[in-house]
């Protein structure tokens, strides 16, 4: 089978062929320079470059594997080609591992006979236009039905880069993962094999090896940040005292070096909200029991009366987080700011069709409380960063990885724990 590495007799591509190209792609196309097709981004703040460009031998190799039912994957950058059984992930490199071109030939790979067609063999191949050696690693099932190979990139998944940033006349590759299966497969079938062979051998590729892999999750871009209080210009004298694993807290999501960790974001806010927890609980819980102590009907003679606080002592102990985080939020926030953060405009990011899935909805006009539907939602988005239990029980709400696509569309939700957070430091100061 061919695996779209081989070179390609460019011919004219009609508006009908780009249309698909686009679609499948997920990019807007602007023109045509020279042998590049020119593509812009859906928004402009995304992960990708804003003239990606691709080769048009590519595109006719993309176009050939959608005519033919092939298309782009759904959780992580790559192309399914389910015709030949061969799906190809965008995968990233973190760092230099012992795997490289400079001892690559130390190494050992399981390869057996296999009907699949490779352009290239291990351990290096070389290219000539940019004259380097890029690694090559590949293993083969003992039988040969099915191969896993990193090597350069085939005309299925060209970088998208800048087509200024490419010398005339080469085409920029970087290193994707394959997997070869025995023959036709369904797309499904294929989607699910391909993953968990390509999980697998990054994870022993890592854990043998120290060579590390991760396949590149699809982003289709950030989401819009939009500031969920206006900024004072007005400086003054500090008044705000802030202990120091709260103040080393906050500082986190404006870390630079952190750029792009929105679920570390989100979880550095929300453990300032826990570390007031246990005051505002026990303050609360005073509070009551103050309250029936002042009670007009209260006699400490009587064992109902005492009864009373006993029970209400035990009702507090008992109080789960997501009750003492709702009584947080009722406590340390004016729900003037709740209602006047809701009323900005945030995409239908907080609504029942929002992004983040698995969470509550939150509507100002329910009836509920702001502050328990707002306790409800951080609740459980928390839940879903940091619980990874292999549970029928949390079937539903997956686990949010830090570099996925719901987790790059995080951003109001940071703001409303943040706004959160601050509230909870002035409150207790």
């Amino acid at each position: 089978m061919s695996n779209g590495t081989g070179k390609e007799t460019s011919k004219p591509l009609i508006s009908d062929d780009i249309s698909k190209i686009e679609k499948s792609l997920g990019l807007g196309y602007v023109n045509t320079d020279d042998t590049f097709l020119i593509f812009d981004t859906p928004e402009k703040n995304g992960i990708r470059q804003r003239d990606a460009a691709i080769h048009v031998d590519s595109a006719l190799k993309i176009l050939e594997s959608i005519d033919r039912g092939g298309s782009r994957m759904k959780e992580v950058e790559g192309w399914l080609d389910p015709s030949n059984g061969f799906a190809e992930f965008e995968v990233r490199m973190q760092g230099l591992g012992p795997i490289r071109t400079t001892n690559i030939e130390k190494f050992e790979f399981d390869t057996h006979p296999c009907p699949h067609e490779h352009t290239v063999d291990p351990p290096l191949t070389y290219d000539e236009g940019r004259q380097y050696f890029t690694a090559v690693i590949r293993v083969t099932s003992s039988d040969g039905s099915t191969c896993i190979e990193i090597s350069p990139n085939t005309l299925l998944c060209p970088p998208l880069t800048p087509i200024s940033t490419e010398p005339k006349g080469h085409t920029r590759t970087h290193s994707t993962l394959k997997v070869f299966l025995a023959g036709a497969t369904d797309r499904e079938e294929l989607e699910r094999k391909s993953r968990e062979l390509a999980n697998s051998f990054l994870f022993e590729l890592n854990a043998r090896h120290r060579t590390v892999y991760s396949l590149r999750p699809r982003i289709e871009g950030f989401s819009q940040k939009r500031r969920g209080k206006t900024i004072s210009y007005s400086v003054r004298f500090p008044r705000t005292p802030v202990p120091d694993n709260v103040a080393a807290l906050f500082s986190i999501p404006s870390d630079f070096t952190m750029r792009g960790n929105f679920t570390l974001f989100y979880l550095s806010y929300y453990q300032i909200l826990e570390h007031y927890l246990p005051a505002v609980h026990r303050r609360d819980s005073v509070k009551k029991v103050r309250r029936i102590l002042r009670s007009l009907d209260f006699d400490e003679e009587k064992d109902s009366s005492v009864l009373r606080v006993l029970n209400s002592v035990e009702r507090s102990h008992g109080a789960s987080e997501a009750d003492q985080l709702r009584n947080l939020i009722e406590e340390c926030v004016p729900e003037g700011k709740l209602q006047e953060f809701f009323e900005l405009d945030h995409g239908g990011h907080f609504d029942r069709n929002g992004p983040i899935s698995g969470v509550s909805a939150i509507n100002p006009k329910s009836g509920e409380p702001l502050a328990s539907q707002v306790a409800k939602r951080i609740y459980r988005l928390r839940n879903r960063i940091v619980h990874a239990k292999d549970d029928v029980r949390y079937a539903e709400s997956k686990v949010l990885l830090p570099l996925s696509h719901e987790a790059m569309k995080l951003y109001p939700d940071i703001e409303l724990v943040r706004l959160l957070a601050i509230e909870a430091i002035v409150d207790n100061r």
